[in-house]
């Protein structure tokens, strides 16, 4: 009887012996198993599923990438989708990359400036050539305001963390004026245009297509261009994840960014006629502006784009417009 009590014991110490082992094996099969999709899914572009893009209405470049259908031929075959995003100004879409939702985008050079002194570590990917000849301070055609001089105590739209604020500094400075000098009502871009159209503003800050209209129409004047008193350009801007996790896709996007620009060139009527369509507005506005102000071209960060940018961050910096000052240079995307 005892024999068979040993036998028995011997018997249920294997099976739990062996029961213990393959539970061990399965265990450590699992966590390898679940290590190895984390580092895929962190590094991998196969792992992604929808590329997050944001664009402006009244900025050409990304809105002709949209039209053409470029990215998404490009990113279909493998099983990536494109989301356009559509915003009314730079300052929210910097919002929307500090939230993860959108992973690169293109606005003026003041955008990423108040993200990065807000701690939203985005990234400088690339640059247009200079837009500030797009971009002007206007006033009715009868206004009595005749030069900047005259703003002084008079009502200017500030468009806060936009480039058209950049440009109403260095226009008040050029007139030796300052934000004391004059009434300065914040606004954002979409809500000054129509303050300006109601009466409410004196002078308005803004840039094509929106001005190239104005100036069609002959209902307006121009006190000066942005070329004049705020040379300056655009960035495309990406998250810091996505530039980290995906650069092969973001080359991707620049690339066919340069591709429809360079297509741009010499189909100027197809191109107004685009933008018209994505924009709403008239294929006229667009056809002056690309005639008067081309900013076609997509640049590699260079140390002069970086020195401008700083010079920027300098002065909002030293007017107490932002709470701390950084080095541009550590946001440049180092493919």
């Amino acid at each position: 009887m005892k024999t068979r009590r040993y036998i028995l014991l011997a018997i249920a110490t294997c099976l739990l012996s062996s029961l213990l082992t393959l539970v061990a094996c399965s265990s450590q099969n699992s966590l390898e198993s679940n290590s190895s999709s984390v580092t895929q899914t962190s590094g991998s572009s196969s792992k992604v599923a929808v590329i997050n893009i944001g664009y402006q209405l009244g900025t050409p470049g990304l809105n002709l990438l949209k039209a053409r259908g470029l990215l998404e031929k490009q990113f279909a075959p493998q099983g990536i989708q494109v989301k356009w995003i559509s915003f009314r100004g730079g300052p929210p879409m910097m919002e929307a990359m500090a939230a993860n939702s959108v992973d690169i985008g293109n606005v003026g050079n003041l955008p990423p400036i108040f993200a990065q002194a807000g701690g939203n570590p985005v990234v400088y990917v690339a640059a247009t050539d200079s837009n500030a000849g797009a971009q002007a301070i206007i006033v009715p055609k009868n206004s009595p305001i005749k030069t900047l001089a005259d703003l002084k105590g008079k009502k200017l739209a500030i468009q806060k963390g936009t480039a058209l604020q950049y440009l109403a500094l260095k226009a008040l400075a050029s007139a030796k004026l300052t934000l004391n000098d004059i009434q300065p009502v914040y606004l954002t871009i979409p809500d000054s245009t129509t303050a300006f159209e109601g009466g409410n503003v004196d002078a308005l800050p803004i840039s094509d297509p929106y001005l190239a209209s104005k100036e069609l129409n002959g209902d307006i004047r121009v006190l000066v261009r942005g070329s004049d008193v705020a040379p300056q350009r655009a960035y495309y801007i990406a998250t810091e994840n996505f530039t980290k996790n995906h650069p092969d896709l973001l080359k991707i996007i620049l690339s066919e960014q340069r591709n429809v620009e360079e297509w741009a060139k010499t189909n100027a009527n197809e191109v107004a006629k685009l933008l018209a369509e994505q924009t709403k507005y008239k294929q006229e506005a667009w056809e002056y502006s690309l005639k008067n102000r081309p900013i076609i071209g997509v640049f590699d960060i260079k140390d002069e784009f970086v020195a401008e940018q700083q010079q920027v961050v300098d002065l909002f910096y030293r007017e107490k417009l932002i709470p701390k000052t950084f080095r541009v240079k550590d946001a440049v995307w180092k493919p």
